[in-house]
Protein backbone atom coordinates (compact mmCIF):
# COMPACT_ATOMS: atom_id res chain seq x y z
CA UNK A 1 0.00 0.00 0.00
CA UNK A 2 1.18 3.63 -0.55
CA UNK A 3 1.60 5.74 2.61
CA UNK A 4 -1.31 8.29 2.26
CA UNK A 5 1.42 11.08 3.53
CA UNK A 6 3.76 10.28 0.80
CA UNK A 7 1.02 10.28 -2.43
CA UNK A 8 1.41 12.91 -5.16
CA UNK A 9 -2.14 14.49 -5.82
CA UNK A 10 -3.50 16.19 -8.61
CA UNK A 11 -3.16 20.06 -8.71
CA UNK A 12 -5.51 22.25 -7.65
CA UNK A 13 -7.88 24.33 -10.02
CA UNK A 14 -8.08 28.11 -9.85
CA UNK A 15 -10.78 30.46 -9.57
CA UNK A 16 -14.74 30.29 -10.04
CA UNK A 17 -17.67 31.97 -10.81
CA UNK A 18 -18.65 32.49 -6.86
CA UNK A 19 -16.06 33.20 -5.59
CA UNK A 20 -13.46 31.62 -3.56
CA UNK A 21 -11.46 28.11 -4.07
CA UNK A 22 -12.08 27.10 -7.71
CA UNK A 23 -12.57 23.67 -8.76
CA UNK A 24 -9.79 22.18 -6.24
CA UNK A 25 -10.75 23.38 -3.07
CA UNK A 26 -13.70 24.83 -2.69
CA UNK A 27 -13.87 27.82 -0.64
CA UNK A 28 -17.16 28.17 1.21
CA UNK A 29 -18.92 30.22 -1.45
CA UNK A 30 -18.87 27.82 -3.98
CA UNK A 31 -16.10 28.17 -6.69
CA UNK A 32 -17.89 27.54 -10.45
CA UNK A 33 -20.22 25.47 -8.87
CA UNK A 34 -23.58 25.96 -10.80
CA UNK A 35 -26.53 26.22 -9.49
CA UNK A 36 -30.23 25.68 -10.59
CA UNK A 37 -32.05 29.30 -10.82
CA UNK A 38 -35.88 27.95 -11.14
CA UNK A 39 -35.49 26.34 -7.98
CA UNK A 40 -38.80 26.36 -5.97
CA UNK A 41 -40.29 25.13 -3.28
CA UNK A 42 -41.81 21.79 -2.96
CA UNK A 43 -45.91 21.95 -3.82
CA UNK A 44 -46.55 18.10 -2.74
CA UNK A 45 -46.75 18.38 0.77
CA UNK A 46 -49.26 16.96 2.78
CA UNK A 47 -49.42 16.75 6.64
CA UNK A 48 -46.77 14.91 7.87
CA UNK A 49 -47.15 12.33 10.52
CA UNK A 50 -43.60 13.10 11.60
CA UNK A 51 -40.89 16.07 10.86
CA UNK A 52 -37.12 16.18 11.18
CA UNK A 53 -35.49 19.30 10.90
CA UNK A 54 -32.03 19.25 10.02
CA UNK A 55 -29.10 21.76 9.50
CA UNK A 56 -25.44 21.36 8.70
CA UNK A 57 -21.54 21.34 9.86
CA UNK A 58 -18.76 21.61 7.80
CA UNK A 59 -15.95 21.66 10.63
CA UNK A 60 -16.08 18.94 12.78
CA UNK A 61 -13.66 16.21 13.68
CA UNK A 62 -12.74 12.83 14.79
CA UNK A 63 -9.55 11.98 16.40
CA UNK A 64 -8.19 8.52 15.55
CA UNK A 65 -7.06 6.00 18.11
CA UNK A 66 -3.51 6.96 16.70
CA UNK A 67 -4.22 11.13 18.03
CA UNK A 68 -4.32 11.93 14.68
CA UNK A 69 -7.31 14.41 14.03
CA UNK A 70 -9.82 14.09 10.74
CA UNK A 71 -11.94 16.89 9.29
CA UNK A 72 -15.77 15.46 9.25
CA UNK A 73 -18.91 17.04 7.79
CA UNK A 74 -22.55 16.02 8.22
CA UNK A 75 -26.00 16.76 9.75
CA UNK A 76 -27.23 18.22 13.03
CA UNK A 77 -30.51 17.59 14.55
CA UNK A 78 -32.73 20.89 14.42
CA UNK A 79 -33.02 23.81 11.90
CA UNK A 80 -30.99 26.75 11.38
CA UNK A 81 -27.87 27.79 9.99
CA UNK A 82 -24.38 26.26 9.74
CA UNK A 83 -23.74 24.74 13.03
CA UNK A 84 -20.42 24.36 14.70
CA UNK A 85 -19.58 20.61 14.81
CA UNK A 86 -21.87 17.45 15.47
CA UNK A 87 -22.58 14.25 15.78
CA UNK A 88 -21.10 11.62 13.02
CA UNK A 89 -22.44 9.69 11.67
CA UNK A 90 -25.50 11.98 12.26
CA UNK A 91 -28.24 11.80 13.93
CA UNK A 92 -30.70 8.52 12.96
CA UNK A 93 -34.05 8.89 11.46
CA UNK A 94 -36.88 6.36 13.14
CA UNK A 95 -39.81 6.23 11.62
CA UNK A 96 -42.79 3.84 11.51
CA UNK A 97 -43.86 1.78 8.18
CA UNK A 98 -46.62 4.13 6.08
CA UNK A 99 -46.12 7.12 8.12
CA UNK A 100 -45.79 10.00 6.05
CA UNK A 101 -42.34 11.87 6.92
CA UNK A 102 -41.15 15.53 6.26
CA UNK A 103 -37.57 16.29 6.45
CA UNK A 104 -36.58 19.84 6.41
CA UNK A 105 -33.04 20.66 5.13
CA UNK A 106 -31.99 24.03 6.74
CA UNK A 107 -28.63 25.48 4.63
CA UNK A 108 -26.97 28.58 4.72
CA UNK A 109 -25.48 30.54 1.97
CA UNK A 110 -22.14 29.39 2.57
CA UNK A 111 -22.22 25.96 -0.24
CA UNK A 112 -25.11 23.35 -1.36
CA UNK A 113 -26.21 20.25 0.36
CA UNK A 114 -29.16 17.80 -0.11
CA UNK A 115 -30.54 14.71 1.41
CA UNK A 116 -31.40 12.09 -0.56
CA UNK A 117 -32.97 8.83 2.14
CA UNK A 118 -31.26 6.05 0.15
CA UNK A 119 -33.62 2.93 -0.50
CA UNK A 120 -37.28 5.33 -0.02
CA UNK A 121 -38.80 5.73 -3.45
CA UNK A 122 -40.51 9.08 -2.86
CA UNK A 123 -41.51 11.57 -5.52
CA UNK A 124 -38.63 13.13 -7.85
CA UNK A 125 -39.11 16.35 -6.01
CA UNK A 126 -38.04 14.67 -2.84
CA UNK A 127 -35.62 12.36 -3.95
CA UNK A 128 -32.59 14.94 -2.76
CA UNK A 129 -30.29 14.64 -5.91
CA UNK A 130 -28.76 17.70 -6.93
CA UNK A 131 -29.83 19.74 -9.64
CA UNK A 132 -33.05 17.57 -9.67
CA UNK A 133 -34.98 17.84 -6.61
CA UNK A 134 -32.38 21.24 -5.94
CA UNK A 135 -29.11 21.82 -4.44
CA UNK A 136 -30.73 23.33 -0.87
CA UNK A 137 -27.92 26.70 -0.44
CA UNK A 138 -29.39 29.82 1.59
CA UNK A 139 -32.94 28.41 2.25
CA UNK A 140 -34.64 25.38 3.84
CA UNK A 141 -35.94 22.70 1.52
CA UNK A 142 -38.93 19.95 2.68
CA UNK A 143 -38.91 16.53 1.24
CA UNK A 144 -41.63 14.39 1.57
CA UNK A 145 -41.21 10.68 2.01
CA UNK A 146 -43.47 7.60 3.14
CA UNK A 147 -41.38 4.42 3.80
CA UNK A 148 -43.74 0.70 3.06
CA UNK A 149 -41.17 -1.19 4.14
CA UNK A 150 -39.43 -1.94 7.40
CA UNK A 151 -35.46 -2.40 7.87
CA UNK A 152 -32.53 -0.49 7.94
CA UNK A 153 -31.76 2.36 5.03
CA UNK A 154 -29.87 5.41 5.66
CA UNK A 155 -29.82 9.04 4.14
CA UNK A 156 -26.56 10.88 2.73
CA UNK A 157 -25.87 14.47 0.92
CA UNK A 158 -26.12 13.89 -2.64
CA UNK A 159 -24.81 16.78 -3.91
CA UNK A 160 -21.30 16.61 -4.94
CA UNK A 161 -22.01 13.10 -3.70
CA UNK A 162 -18.64 11.12 -3.97
CA UNK A 163 -16.87 13.31 -2.24
CA UNK A 164 -19.66 14.76 0.48
CA UNK A 165 -20.93 10.95 1.43
CA UNK A 166 -16.86 10.40 2.33
CA UNK A 167 -16.86 13.66 4.36
CA UNK A 168 -19.67 12.14 6.84
CA UNK A 169 -22.76 13.18 5.54
CA UNK A 170 -24.81 10.32 5.83
CA UNK A 171 -27.24 8.90 8.97
CA UNK A 172 -28.78 5.57 9.63
CA UNK A 173 -32.48 5.54 8.58
CA UNK A 174 -34.38 2.93 10.73
CA UNK A 175 -38.33 1.75 9.57
CA UNK A 176 -40.05 0.13 12.52
CA UNK A 177 -43.22 -2.32 11.24
CA UNK A 178 -46.49 -0.87 13.12
CA UNK A 179 -45.10 -3.43 16.19
CA UNK A 180 -42.51 -0.64 17.02
CA UNK A 181 -39.37 -1.46 18.28
CA UNK A 182 -38.73 -5.47 19.26
CA UNK A 183 -40.20 -6.85 15.87
CA UNK A 184 -38.03 -6.70 12.68
CA UNK A 185 -41.39 -6.75 10.48
CA UNK A 186 -45.18 -7.75 10.91
CA UNK A 187 -45.45 -11.22 11.48
CA UNK A 188 -41.67 -11.63 11.70
CA UNK A 189 -39.16 -12.42 14.01
CA UNK A 190 -38.26 -10.04 17.33
CA UNK A 191 -35.15 -9.45 18.82
CA UNK A 192 -33.86 -8.05 22.73
CA UNK A 193 -31.38 -5.37 21.66
CA UNK A 194 -29.65 -3.90 18.28
CA UNK A 195 -26.40 -3.15 17.18
CA UNK A 196 -25.34 -0.82 14.46
CA UNK A 197 -22.44 -1.34 12.31
CA UNK A 198 -22.21 1.40 10.03
CA UNK A 199 -18.72 0.60 8.41
CA UNK A 200 -17.01 3.01 6.07
CA UNK A 201 -13.23 3.94 5.08
CA UNK A 202 -11.54 7.46 5.48
CA UNK A 203 -8.90 8.82 2.57
CA UNK A 204 -8.03 11.76 4.95
CA UNK A 205 -6.41 13.50 1.94
CA UNK A 206 -9.97 13.63 0.87
CA UNK A 207 -10.97 15.27 3.88
CA UNK A 208 -8.81 18.43 3.49
CA UNK A 209 -10.47 18.95 0.16
CA UNK A 210 -13.61 21.71 -0.17
CA UNK A 211 -16.90 21.14 -0.78
CA UNK A 212 -16.88 21.94 -4.72
CA UNK A 213 -13.59 19.68 -5.26
CA UNK A 214 -14.14 17.91 -8.60
CA UNK A 215 -16.85 19.94 -9.59
CA UNK A 216 -15.38 22.52 -11.73
CA UNK A 217 -13.18 20.53 -14.23
CA UNK A 218 -9.89 20.00 -12.32
CA UNK A 219 -8.88 16.37 -11.71
CA UNK A 220 -8.84 16.46 -7.45
CA UNK A 221 -8.25 12.77 -7.50
CA UNK A 222 -11.67 11.96 -6.32
CA UNK A 223 -11.22 8.65 -8.48
CA UNK A 224 -8.45 7.69 -6.09
CA UNK A 225 -9.71 6.15 -2.76
CA UNK A 226 -6.45 5.32 -0.84
CA UNK A 227 -7.51 4.99 3.16
CA UNK A 228 -5.56 5.01 5.78
CA UNK A 229 -8.56 4.71 8.62
CA UNK A 230 -11.29 2.16 9.06
CA UNK A 231 -14.30 2.82 11.06
CA UNK A 232 -17.53 1.61 12.78
CA UNK A 233 -19.98 3.89 13.08
CA UNK A 234 -18.10 6.95 13.20
CA UNK A 235 -15.45 5.29 15.78
CA UNK A 236 -12.16 4.06 14.41
CA UNK A 237 -12.22 0.15 14.33
CA UNK A 238 -8.43 0.02 14.95
CA UNK A 239 -8.85 -0.12 18.96
CA UNK A 240 -12.35 2.07 19.76
CA UNK A 241 -14.94 -0.09 18.44
CA UNK A 242 -14.01 -3.08 20.45
CA UNK A 243 -15.63 -1.47 23.22
CA UNK A 244 -17.80 1.33 21.59
CA UNK A 245 -21.50 1.02 23.08
CA UNK A 246 -24.29 0.60 20.48
CA UNK A 247 -21.13 -1.01 18.14
CA UNK A 248 -19.67 -4.08 21.03
CA UNK A 249 -22.27 -5.85 22.35
CA UNK A 250 -22.41 -7.94 25.70
CA UNK A 251 -25.46 -10.10 25.86
CA UNK A 252 -26.74 -13.18 27.52
CA UNK A 253 -27.26 -17.00 25.92
CA UNK A 254 -30.71 -17.32 24.84
CA UNK A 255 -31.12 -13.63 23.89
CA UNK A 256 -31.54 -11.92 20.12
CA UNK A 257 -29.44 -9.14 19.04
CA UNK A 258 -30.27 -7.40 15.50
CA UNK A 259 -26.94 -6.05 14.17
CA UNK A 260 -28.18 -3.23 11.42
CA UNK A 261 -25.34 -3.47 8.89
CA UNK A 262 -24.75 -0.63 6.56
CA UNK A 263 -21.68 -0.41 3.55
CA UNK A 264 -21.21 2.98 4.33
CA UNK A 265 -17.92 3.18 2.13
CA UNK A 266 -16.94 2.56 -1.33
CA UNK A 267 -14.64 -0.34 -1.56
CA UNK A 268 -16.26 -3.49 -1.23
CA UNK A 269 -16.35 -5.11 2.55
CA UNK A 270 -15.90 -8.72 4.10
CA UNK A 271 -17.76 -8.87 7.78
CA UNK A 272 -16.93 -12.18 9.42
CA UNK A 273 -18.68 -13.01 12.54
CA UNK A 274 -16.01 -14.70 14.59
CA UNK A 275 -17.37 -17.93 14.89
CA UNK A 276 -21.24 -17.07 15.25
CA UNK A 277 -23.78 -17.63 12.70
CA UNK A 278 -26.55 -14.88 11.82
CA UNK A 279 -29.45 -15.24 10.14
CA UNK A 280 -30.15 -12.56 7.47
CA UNK A 281 -34.11 -11.54 7.46
CA UNK A 282 -33.50 -8.11 5.68
CA UNK A 283 -32.01 -7.26 2.26
CA UNK A 284 -31.57 -3.62 1.33
CA UNK A 285 -35.06 -2.88 2.60
CA UNK A 286 -36.66 -6.10 1.62
CA UNK A 287 -37.78 -9.55 3.57
CA UNK A 288 -36.28 -12.28 2.35
CA UNK A 289 -38.42 -15.28 1.15
CA UNK A 290 -36.34 -17.54 3.31
CA UNK A 291 -33.86 -16.30 5.74
CA UNK A 292 -30.23 -17.16 4.94
CA UNK A 293 -27.90 -18.45 7.90
CA UNK A 294 -24.26 -16.81 7.04
CA UNK A 295 -21.26 -17.09 9.16
CA UNK A 296 -19.81 -14.00 7.09
CA UNK A 297 -20.86 -11.35 4.37
CA UNK A 298 -19.51 -9.31 1.62
CA UNK A 299 -21.12 -6.22 0.51
CA UNK A 300 -20.95 -3.21 -1.91
CA UNK A 301 -21.34 0.17 -1.23
CA UNK A 302 -24.85 1.19 -0.29
CA UNK A 303 -25.88 -2.13 0.36
CA UNK A 304 -27.55 -2.86 3.77
CA UNK A 305 -28.66 -5.98 6.17
CA UNK A 306 -30.64 -7.04 8.89
CA UNK A 307 -28.91 -9.67 10.81
CA UNK A 308 -30.24 -11.38 13.72
CA UNK A 309 -27.93 -13.35 16.28
CA UNK A 310 -28.97 -15.59 18.91
CA UNK A 311 -25.79 -17.48 20.31
CA UNK A 312 -26.07 -20.58 22.61
CA UNK A 313 -22.31 -20.20 23.95
CA UNK A 314 -20.83 -18.14 25.93
CA UNK A 315 -17.24 -16.34 24.71
CA UNK A 316 -16.00 -13.46 23.14
CA UNK A 317 -16.62 -13.37 19.24
CA UNK A 318 -14.43 -10.57 17.56
CA UNK A 319 -16.61 -9.24 14.58
CA UNK A 320 -14.00 -8.14 11.75
CA UNK A 321 -15.09 -6.34 8.83
CA UNK A 322 -12.18 -6.22 5.59
CA UNK A 323 -12.06 -3.18 3.01
CA UNK A 324 -10.68 -4.95 -0.27
CA UNK A 325 -9.82 -3.02 -3.02
CA UNK A 326 -12.29 -2.84 -5.36
CA UNK A 327 -10.17 -3.91 -8.64
CA UNK A 328 -7.30 -6.09 -6.35
CA UNK A 329 -8.97 -7.77 -4.19
CA UNK A 330 -6.21 -6.32 -1.78
CA UNK A 331 -7.21 -6.12 1.66
CA UNK A 332 -6.74 -2.44 2.36
CA UNK A 333 -7.51 -2.64 6.09
CA UNK A 334 -9.85 -3.83 8.71
CA UNK A 335 -11.96 -2.73 11.42
CA UNK A 336 -12.97 -4.62 14.91
CA UNK A 337 -15.70 -4.53 17.06
CA UNK A 338 -17.01 -7.50 18.87
CA UNK A 339 -19.86 -9.59 20.70
CA UNK A 340 -19.76 -10.63 24.29
CA UNK A 341 -22.41 -13.67 25.18
CA UNK A 342 -22.48 -14.44 28.96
Amino acid sequence: MFDIHERKRPEMGMGGRRGGGGGGGGGMMGGCYIYDENQRPNDTLVTPDVTFRRSIYMNGSMTMDDGNTVTIWGFNDGGGGMMMGGPFPSPAMRVTQGQIVHTQLSVPMCCAHTIHHHGIEPGWESDGVGHISWDVSGTTYTYQWRPMHPGTYFYHCHTNTVLHAEMGMYGALIVDPPEGVGTLYSGGPTYDMEAFWVVDEIDSFWHTLGWTAGTCGADVGLNDLNPDYFIITGVDGARSAMNAPGIATTMQVGQKLLARYICAGYHPQRIHFGGLTGTIHISDGRVLPRPVQVTELRAHSGERYDIIFEPDTPGEYIISCEIRHWVTGEVLGTARTRITVE
